[in-house]
């Protein structure tokens, strides 16, 4: 079983279970009340209040060539740990219900040396008793879409990340496109350098997502919005 480790309130889980590793041996489970600096893909801010599940996984000896799946795969984890509320997948991170971000993933490894293994960082964020957001915030809750409290323990939700991560790719991009919340809608793919507005198809078998007007691999685009 991971070590343990609860926190009231931390900067970010993510950074703080990079910042011990090193220290404790084994796996390692970071959950915390709040997050004051916590951070998504690209560096992007994360809203994560008090009200929140914020967590980092650090699942040891995991193989390097596995790691561009895993962020697809820990978000079917998520959606099945809620799937009374029917949750979809938003390519390339998020968990969503009714189009709201419910939850996110942010997966980041550490790999020493020529090692074909290293240390995977599964952080992820579920919006389980958050009472209200900020007006640029299109998210909801648990809370808000059920009127009870969320009573998954976390390591349930391991579990079903570790269950999702053995997986086969085949079967994870199947289930992908089965939950996909973009499929045949217009989106916005928003780069670094460019917004791309087209019509979104598919997640192909490299986990890209296909659209009308090209195919883009997740480290290309920052986020993915639904066209209004």
């Amino acid at each position: 079983m991971p070590c343990e480790i609860h926190l009231r309130k931390v900067t970010s889980t993510q950074d703080f279970a990079e910042a011990i590793a090193g220290m404790i041996e084994g796996e390692i489970l970071v959950v915390a009340e709040e997050q004051t600096r916590a951070r998504g893909r690209m560096g992007r801010s994360w809203f994560s209040p008090r009200g929140g599940l914020w967590v980092t996984y650090v699942k040891r000896n995991f193989p390097v060539e596995k790691v561009p799946y895993a962020t697809l795969k820990v978000s079917l984890a998520i959606a099945d740990s809620m799937s009374e509320l029917n949750p979809k997948i938003r390519w390339p991170n998020d968990v969503v219900v009714n189009d709201k971000k419910i939850a996110g993933i942010l997966i980041e490894a550490s790999v020493h040396g020529n090692s074909d293994r290293g240390d995977l960082f599964i952080g992820f964020g579920i919006d389980t008793e958050v009472r209200e957001f900020p007006p640029e915030v299109n998210a909801t809750s648990y809370l808000i879409e059920t009127g009870r409290s969320f009573t998954k323990d976390v390591k349930e939700i391991v579990e079903k990340i570790n269950y999702w991560l053995e997986k086969d790719d085949s079967e994870v991009i199947k289930q992908v496109n089965e939950r996909l919340s973009i499929k045949e809608k217009k989106v916005k793919l928003i780069t670094k350098e460019e917004e791309i507005k087209c019509k979104a198809l598919f997640v192909d078998y490299m986990g890209r997502l296909v659209t009308e007007c090209g195919v883009f691999e997740v480290q290309d685009i920052e986020r993915v919005e639904l066209e209004k």
